[in-house]
């Protein structure tokens, strides 16, 4: 029988040498483990906190670790990191080393007396003994990555955003498993009864725990998993200003569709006709399997975005710009990609999301709004972006989307950058979503 510790190994293996997403892989491996909910609880703690909590347990590991840590096969590192965020960051007692040994025995059976030595030199120091010691002689950034584990860089782009004091509130966030946000697609389903609605969208609502498929409407289609931040991100685009039927809506980077649908959800009961547009096709495709209960009615086409626009001048009322981005908003959800994700990635963002954002504003009609998005708060991607196109679009104008946020989410507060929207983990239990609505004036 495979136990939790057993899925959780697999599983971070796969991360590490498909690079896959932990988040898509593991239910499938939970379900065909046939795990209980109490272990399948347990699988997902290990395998997203080992995940998290990287650097701070390679920092412990590299201190008990006898002889070269780069000798250490990679499979065992993965066990060892395990073993540690157990003992480190979960708490739990140091008998549970005997069930890392017998493992160890079972999968790398030539380490098994490593494993045993080296989990028991982790266990003789407490959580905090390890945390001052590791991070004594660190500069503060660099303790600081160590401490809340995340590179350094992102620390440093973090603090330099908002201040040490409120950086630290971020990281702890980032390091915080979120509790699953649900929306009920207006027109297409109704927030169950007894279910906890969040705080700003009017559509949201948490898990009332247990399997999120036995949520009502979920097989459906109809209710499905999304983060509050994300609603918000596309009900403000239907929200800036009163909807005409007739008008022509564009999801212009859609996939994977969660956002699309409820634009669709919105738009097609006004009589608006709603497009979804996504260069690769496999996230296309995904974009046509969240739009099912929709019927057909909404056209997805494979296409660059840029060149869409190009083709449809003067064209659409709405458009969404999800643009392309470092994904660093969610963190505490995706919790590998920190340390896949790296400064140099802005190098070719950044002028994508421009080139995205302008050619949106050419196929706008006069009047008509862009919501420029991402999931990101970083300012080279989000508001020099916005100022950088803003500067060459002399027919365009920045919004206050706040304005329209209280419409949407009246008691949100601490939200506004500018013109523009900023959520975050640690304010607003949301993904830390940018958001600016633009008009086009003639």
């Amino acid at each position: 029988m495979t136990t939790a510790r057993e899925v959780a190994l697999d599983v971070t293996a796969h991360v590490r040498i498909d690079d896959a997403y932990s988040n898509l892989i593991l239910p499938n491996a939970i379900r065909d483990a046939r795990l209980s909910s109490r272990d399948s609880g347990h699988a997902t703690d290990l395998t997203y906190g080992s995940l998290r909590w990287r650097s701070l347990l390679d920092g412990v590991l590299r201190d008990c670790v006898t002889g070269s840590w780069a000798r250490v096969d990679a499979d065992v590192l993965d066990l060892l990191r395990l073993a540690t965020y157990e003992l480190i960051v979960r708490r739990d007692p140091p008998h549970i080393i005997n069930e890392w040994v017998n493992l160890a025995n079972r999968r790398v059976r030539r380490a098994s007396g490593f494993v045993n030595a080296t989990l028991r030199a982790v266990s003789k120091r407490t959580p905090e003994e390890w945390r001052e010691s590791i991070t004594a002689n660190a500069t503060n950034i660099a303790g600081l990555a160590i401490a809340y584990s995340h590179p350094e860089w992102i620390v440093r782009e973090f603090t330099e955003l908002l201040g040490a004091s409120e950086a630290d509130e971020l990281l702890v966030a980032n390091n915080t498993p979120p509790v699953p946000t649900l929306i009920a697609l207006p027109g297409l389903a109704h927030r169950p009864i007894g279910a906890e609605p969040t705080p700003f969208s009017p559509f949201g609502f948490h898990s009332r725990g247990g399997s999120l498929n036995e949520e009502p409407g979920v097989t459906d289609g109809v209710v499905r998993v999304q983060d509050e931040g994300s609603q918000l991100a596309a009900l403000l685009l239907t929200a800036v200003a009163p909807i005409r039927g007739g008008e022509r809506w564009l999801d212009l980077c859609a996939g994977p569709g969660g956002k699309t649908a409820v634009l669709a959800a919105v738009g097609l009961v006004a009589g608006v006709t709603v497009e979804a547009n996504e260069e690769q096709a496999h996230r296309a495709e995904l974009v046509r399997k969240s739009l099912a209960p929709f019927g057909g009615r909404v056209d997805v086409t494979v296409r660059d975005g840029r060149e869409l626009c190009s083709e449809n001048p003067d064209a659409f009322d709405r458009i969404l710009v999800d643009a392309p981005c470092t994904g660093l908003g969610a963190l505490r959800r995706r919790p590998e990609s920190r340390w896949r994700k790296s400064l140099e990635d802005l190098d070719e963002l950044v002028p994508l999301q421009r080139e995205l954002l302008s050619a949106a504003l050419g196929s706008l009609t006069v009047g008509g709004v862009v919501a420029y998005v991402t999931c990101s708060p970083l300012t080279e991607e989000t508001v020099d972006v916005v100022d950088a196109v803003l500067a060459e679009r002399p027919e365009a104008e920045a919004l206050d989307t706040a304005a329209t946020l209280g419409v949407v989410a009246p008691h949100m507060t601490g939200a506004t950058r500018g013109t523009a929207v900023q959520l975050y983990p640690h304010r607003h239990d949301t993904d830390a979503m940018f958001i600016q609505l633009i008009r086009r004036t003639r």
